[in-house]
């Protein structure tokens, strides 16, 4: 049984009887640099220019207004939007000046150049249009916890390989969400060869169908104990089935757990 600082995080996801090991991995990661994010780390050069490149999506900000520290959320918010500011202004400036320039043409060149998909004047106005949609396309978090969930994932298939007590460990897991399911078959693909792709992509396929299987079982008693024939019989494991359900097809977290 091997440990280290990359391997800590897998053993305990995998011992904790999740429905989704790697769920539970990402949770933790993510917990982690919503904690750091408004830290003193944030504000080391090389993150605060990552930080005001990148900004955050709607769930980071959600989760670091939570974190009831206003003046951290206020001084990185201000540099961000000072770096949007200067983006957008020099996209600004070059759709005004081309719009100058095209107001000194005679009506029938500007009619002419219109409707060409080269027009200048459209073409700066698209930049513009999708310097500002890329801005609300990334996050300064989503990418470090995909960084970290691309090494946890390589690394899982590097201890099924090499540890014989991890794979009796995952051999006994619940499966996990699609998302994990099928970026842990994408993994395999890439980065194990051979015999042992082979025996641990038949492993992961037999551990997700029987998962799955369990999980709509639990699923449908949950609705059939709805039946008032059924009210006096025992609810077995099916008392959270629609949560774990939920959790098997879109790594969903119930909103108290994840506040």
């Amino acid at each position: 049984m091997r440990y280290h600082i990359d391997t800590i995080p897998i053993w305990d996801a995998f011992k904790s009887g999740s429905e989704c090991p790697l769920c539970t991995i990402y949770k933790k990661i993510e917990a982690d640099f919503i904690d750091s994010a408004l830290g003193g780390s944030v504000m080391e050069p090389d993150t605060r220019i990552e930080v005001n490149k990148a900004g955050f999506c709607n769930e980071h900000l959600s989760m670091l207004y939570g974190m009831q520290n206003r003046l951290g959320l206020a001084l990185m918010a201000h540099s961000h939007l000072k770096e949007i500011i200067k983006e957008l202004s020099e996209n600004s400036k070059k759709v005004i000046d081309q719009a100058e320039i095209d107001e000194k043409k005679n009506i029938a060149v500007r009619s002419a150049q219109a409707v060409s998909k080269s027009y200048p004047y459209l073409k700066e106005t698209e930049k513009l249009s999708q310097s500002a949609h890329n801005r609300q396309s990334d996050c300064f978090i989503c990418n470090r916890i995909e960084n970290s969930m691309v090494r946890y994932l390589e690394t899982i298939c590097a201890m099924w390989e090499d540890d014989p007590e991890f794979r009796k460990l995952f051999a006994a897991s619940k499966g996990f969400c699609l998302d994990h399911y099928s970026r842990l078959l994408d993994t395999a693909r890439r980065k194990m060869f051979g015999k042992p792709q082979r025996e641990f992509i038949k492993e992961l396929i037999r551990i997700e169908e029987e998962n799955l299987d369990r999980i709509e079982k639990d699923l449908e008693w949950f609705t059939l104990k709805f039946d008032y024939r059924n009210r006096d019989k025992p609810w077995g494991e099916s008392r959270d089935a629609v949560e774990r359900t939920l959790l098997k097809l879109r790594g969903w977290t119930p909103p108290a757990e994840k506040k």
